[in-house]
């Protein structure tokens, strides 16, 4: 059973209060450091968040195979023409720039 709210909502919970309420009243480099760390945070709520989206998405990319023999067999070029390969790799990419630079609101 989780409690709510959630890590990842206390986590934006925290952002919101840092960009909207400490971030206005700084100026140069403690206002960069207080931006740096909100952005910090919505990094790592978004990561609770989406934590069983990047786990199946990096399933997926693997299909069973162990990373290094995956990763040998890409460097030698034996999965280049992998469709299945590419359409897993290109939906992790998608979910974890979902977490890492996510599209801004209206964006």
């Amino acid at each position: 059973m989780q409690d709510e709210p959630s890590g990842a909502a206390l986590l934006d919970a925290a952002r919101r209060a840092l960009t909207e309420e400490v971030v206005p009243g700084l100026t140069g480099r403690p206002r960069y450091v207080a931006l740096m760390v909100a952005n910090a945070i919505g990094i790592a709520a978004r990561e609770i968040a989406e934590a069983d989206r990047l786990s199946a998405a990096g399933a997926d990319v693997l299909a069973g195979e162990p990373v290094a023999a995956l990763v040998a067999a890409i460097r030698a070029g034996g999965r280049d023409a992998d469709p299945n390969l590419h359409e897993a790799l290109e939906a992790a990419a998608m979910v974890a720039a979902q977490v890492w630079k996510p599209a801004p609101p209206g964006g």
